[in-house]
């Protein structure tokens, strides 16, 4: 049986270093999976802050048409949007919007703010 030399085994790759490449990958991946997951979560915020303030502005028009009013004909304020009243990017409902006294609120990103 032909002897095999130490030459033939160096050309080779080992398991190990098969594992330690696979290792590098998917802690690069995860890292990039982490950015990407951060980006899609301020990006849904904005969104909502966006939506929040058109609400804001439809509410200010249908008191400007019905003065004296307190709280909003559900029918009536679905025609101020060209698509629907808007809900949050995580499909939450938002809070006050029929009453013209109170801010509108989501569930989940809170009241709106003032500064983005």
């Amino acid at each position: 049986m032909p002897e095999r030399s130490s030459v033939e085994f160096e050309n080779g790759t080992t398991l190990i270093e098969l594992l330690v490449v696979l290792v590098i990958i998917a802690c690069i991946a995860g890292a990039v999976t982490f950015a990407i997951a951060n980006s899609l979560q301020k990006q849904y915020a904005k969104q909502c802050q966006t939506n929040m303030l058109m609400i804001e502005a439809a509410k200010d028009e249908y008191a400007r048409d019905h003065p004296g009013a307190t709280s909003i004909n559900e029918s009536e304020f679905n025609g101020y949007f060209r698509f629907g009243i808007p809900k949050c990017p995580t499909h939450q409902v938002y809070e006050n919007i029929y009453d013209l006294n109170t801010p509108v609120i989501c569930p989940v990103h809170g009241p709106l703010t003032t500064n983005q």
